[in-house]
């Protein structure tokens, strides 16, 4: 009885207080407070820190919580000074609109330094904001005593130029700041002048240039990135057949301006449709070119461009390194496909199918999409099926020796065979016996131009007929891409060449001059 009396008269108590209600008025929001991790900025005598800093802060609210942080800058121009003229941590009035929030609480910032300037003063404040949206009426402030360093600019290695190039170039570069990449204000280039400066965005750093070589007063078109933007802007002061170099530097926000770079090389001055690429090494290679180019104006053309690709070696079956006549491999695309696509034929000769021509397929896919078309005059040889030259070339790869026979063989004064469609074909014979060679396998599309009479020696015994395939010549069913296999070399003086190169570029693929 006496426990069910006791929470009666409980029960009762608490009913009468929540009837009563509570008394008492509601506090008003407390601001919060802020805080700084460093409070005061201690150097040496003539010291200044760079204008990249890291700050830091936390912010605490009596009566709710923190929701982010609002901070301003104060360059040194809008900051107060005492009596000494020294910079004071006060806030002037007619700044409510600048300040940034963040919900960071540490952040990197690049202060400013007022164009013209090295060194500066630079005020930071910081308040943090409370759930009601209050901030702190007291925000710390921190000044920071910066200087500015010089930018620097250099040209990257493997984005510069050969040292002789036609009408397309590019270059690339990288600059820096030591006070943040982000105090970068500009990139500026000129050509072959020091005075007359071109302004680009921080953000280009690769810049490819198409020259108009057929104006008296030439120029050049100025592209960026590797998409080819186009910048409507354009370098002056051109020189055709000539060095050029081209200069660039970069300039910050405070107006510091770096060592300016250079890079000079050599423009040639278009003058044909028809580029020669001469990748044929050796002490042959200047009498093969002399007898292509006398083969050539036989047939009116008389004005060739050239390039020279002969460096580099082949050795142990491996493909050449890439020719330091072309721009960085890495460069294929955008800068060597524009340039060779600014010709409509290309002839190009070779000792070695393992040389430059196993890059062919990635240097001239702009070339082909505009048309152009393409001789090919390398000797046949033994590569294995799955080589990627087979991508590129008109036929899918090179008959192996049958299994007994120890090679193939070409005999001395035996006749090339055109096929029957050739009209008022050449006579070629063989000036001596070939034992390198190797007959096409074409594909099911590939046109079959020319055969050669091979025969196989097996390894003990007379030589025999071959059966298979014995082409030596073909081309693609567009008729962009001819290969001839066997070096015209090889052909008696009796031998109609000259007729060879008029078939084969004048009427198969259309070279003009």
């Amino acid at each position: 009885m006496r426990n069910r009396l006791l929470s009666l008269l409980l029960i009762s108590w608490f009913l009468i207080s929540c009837d009563a209600g509570i008394d008492g008025q509601l506090r008003d929001n407390l601001p919060p407070q802020t805080s700084l991790t460093v409070n005061e900025i201690n150097l040496h005598e003539g010291d200044r820190l760079v204008s990249q800093v890291n700050i830091s802060w936390w912010g605490d609210d009596p009566d709710g919580y923190v929701t982010g942080y609002e901070f301003l800058i104060l360059e040194e121009s809008q900051i107060p000074t005492n009596e000494a003229n020294e910079p004071v941590c006060e806030l002037p009035s007619g700044f409510g609109s600048e300040w940034k929030f963040t919900t960071n609480t540490d952040s990197t910032f690049v202060l400013p330094i007022e164009e013209g300037n090295t060194d500066a003063d630079v005020a930071f404040f910081i308040r943090a904001m409370d759930n009601n949206d209050s901030v702190d009426p007291e925000p710390p402030c921190l000044i920071f005593p910066i200087r500015n360093s010089n930018p620097s600019i250099i040209f990257e290695p493997f984005e510069t130029p050969p040292d002789t190039t036609y009408s397309i170039v590019s270059f690339g570069w990288t600059a820096s700041d030591p006070d943040g990449d982000a105090n970068l204000n500009r990139i500026e280039i000129s050509l072959n002048s020091e005075d007359d400066w071109i302004e680009l965005d921080t953000d280009v750093n690769f810049i490819t240039l198409d020259i108009d070589d057929s104006s008296d007063a030439p120029s050049a078109s100025i592209f960026t990135g590797r998409a080819l933007n186009n910048s409507d802007l354009t370098l002056n002061n051109v020189e055709l057949n000539a060095e050029n170099t081209l200069y660039i530097r970069a300039a910050d926000n405070a107006g510091a301006i770096s060592e300016t770079s250079e890079f000079t090389w050599y423009v040639k001055q278009q003058r044909s449709r028809i580029l020669y690429v001469d990748d044929y090494p050796g002490d042959n290679g200047d009498d093969r070119r002399a007898l292509h180019l006398a083969l050539l104006a036989e047939n009116g053309f008389t004005e060739i461009d050239y390039i020279d690709i002969r460096d580099g070696e082949a050795v142990g079956g491996r493909r050449v390194p890439f020719s330091a006549g072309f721009p960085d491999r890495s460069l294929a695309d955008p800068t060597i496909n524009l340039m060779m696509a600014q010709w409509d034929h290309i002839y190009w000769v070779s000792n070695d199918l393992d040389r430059n021509i196993g890059y062919a397929l990635e240097l001239t896919l702009q070339f082909f999409e505009e048309g152009g078309t393409m001789f090919i005059n390398i000797p046949t040889k033994n590569l294995l099926p799955d080589n990627d030259l087979f991508e590129f070339l008109p036929f899918q790869g090179f008959e192996s020796v049958p299994a007994g026979f120890n090679n193939f063989q070409i005999s001395g004064n035996s006749l090339v065979t055109p096929a029957p469609s050739i009209e008022n074909p050449p006579v070629l014979r063989f000036s001596r016996q070939l034992t390198a060679a190797r007959p096409i396998i074409p594909f099911g599309e590939t046109v079959n131009l020319f055969e050669a009479d091979f025969r196989v020696r097996p390894f003990f015994g007379p030589v025999q007929d071959f059966d298979g395939n014995k082409l030596i010549a073909a081309t693609n069913p567009e008729q962009s891409i001819l290969f001839f296999g066997i070096d015209i070399n090889e052909f008696t003086d009796e031998s109609d060449i000259s007729r060879l190169i008029e078939l084969t570029c004048n009427e198969i693929l259309g070279f003009n001059q």
